[in-house]
């Protein structure tokens, strides 16, 4: 029994190790996506405001002169920090490295640069906090339930620092004038779906964790059986 068992642990962990490789390199491609995606909108938002592009009115992308250049400079200097993160991990994968700690830095880093942006921007009013959802799932392609957890409560903490920034925003620099809250109740409702999304993607890798043990034992039996 120890031996079958031993077999299912060893069967799982080298599934894990090579999913979580092929994970890691689908999701630093789909984080380039979308960090490439976002900066493209935030680019023509803002110059569409300086008038260098048209400003559709069915695109509502804003007012003349709403976006400052030195807002633009802060987000382009975030963005191209976040690329270069997303740069070294592509280098590290690509030349087969990938230590254990690799998952976890590309993570946290996701959430730092995110957070940052949004203390830059609108805050918790912005649209790029639906971003933080994108953390969970991308945590989900490496199918370890502990960077899920970390993920979570990384994002949540994140959307926190957040909500701080928008309520005392001249210790951050910020312009007091502008409020940026949202009511508590929209931010009672962000964090409950925040966790309940890291719950619900952590029973999806546990169901395929099972799903795994169950074909490695179906496999040993069968093995044990063949004369």
């Amino acid at each position: 029994m120890r031996d079958s068992g031993s077999s299912v642990d060893r069967s799982w962990f080298i599934t894990q190790r090579w999913q979580q490789f092929e994970g890691e390199a689908r999701a630093n491609l789909l984080r380039i996506i979308a960090i490439g995606l976002f900066y493209l909108i935030h680019l023509w938002h803002y110059l569409s405001s300086q008038g260098k592009l048209p400003n559709w009115g069915f695109l509502q992308l804003g007012e003349a002169g709403e976006v400052d250049w030195q807002f633009h400079m802060l987000v382009t200097l975030l963005a191209l920090a976040w690329i270069t993160l997303a740069a070294a991990v592509h280098m590290a994968l690509r030349a087969r490295m990938f230590p254990s700690w690799l998952p976890t830095v590309s993570t946290v880093g996701d959430v730092l640069f995110l957070t940052s942006v949004l203390c830059v921007s609108a805050g918790p009013r912005s649209p790029l906090v639906v971003g933080y959802f994108l953390v969970i799932a991308l945590a989900a392609l490496r199918f370890d339930l502990k960077l899920l957890r970390l993920a979570t409560i990384g994002a949540a903490l994140g959307y926190v620092c957040v909500l701080g920034v928008a309520k005392w925003p001249e210790r951050f620099g910020r312009d007091a004038e502008v409020d940026l809250t949202v009511p508590r109740f929209h931010q009672l409702v962000f964090l409950a779906a925040l966790v309940l999304t890291g719950v619900i993607v952590g029973q999806v890798v546990r169901r395929v964790r099972r799903l795994a043990e169950e074909y490695a034992a179906r496999a040993s039996a069968a093995g044990e059986e063949t004369p």
